[in-house]
């Protein structure tokens, strides 16, 4: 088994009762064998990106630290969302949803399999993930390249906070 590293989680809600869904998705990671959240960023209202005409997000950020795998990552967050009312495939691509649980960033790790890319393949430009992002990891850097998320121009993109 690997040493635990820090791995941030994107959270977006734009369906029912946004802030208790995300608060719930929280409380289900905190409670998940093998996580221990280390901490969780402000959140903040955004508009969809792309998909149907559909309401504003709710988005954030935790830290969670773990030794799992990354696949095992990948599984109990999709398990969270399906408790939560996620359906998966989206009826929708890119529709409005319960709850989006996606893996951000792992410290230290690049991977590309099928349905599995880390860093998030569209993290760089979207200010709705790298500012939650950094709020919980200031430090975080691109682990191939050693680029730094801050100095990004999309994480000095306006933003608004819940």
């Amino acid at each position: 088994m690997q040493e635990a590293r820090r791995i941030a989680l994107a959270l977006g809600s734009n369906l029912g009762d946004r802030a208790a869904t995300i608060e719930r998705a929280i409380a289900e990671l905190d409670a998940t064998p093998g996580f221990v959240v280390v901490d969780c960023s402000p959140l903040y209202v955004t508009p969809p990106a792309g998909g149907p005409p559909q309401g504003d997000y709710l988005n954030g950020a935790v830290l969670v630290a773990t030794a799992l795998p990354a696949r095992d990552v990948l599984a109990r967050t999709q398990a969270i969302e399906r408790s939560l009312g996620r359906v998966r495939p989206d009826p929708v691509r890119w529709g409005p949803r319960t709850i989006d649980i996606d893996i951000l960033w792992i410290e230290g790790e690049c991977i590309d399999e099928p349905g599995l890319e880390v860093p998030h393949p569209r993290l760089e430009g979207r200010v709705f993930a790298l500012r939650p992002l950094l709020d919980v990891a200031p430090d975080a850097a691109h682990p191939r390249t050693g680029k730094r998320y801050d100095e990004l121009p999309a994480a000095h993109l306006p933003i608004t906070r819940a």
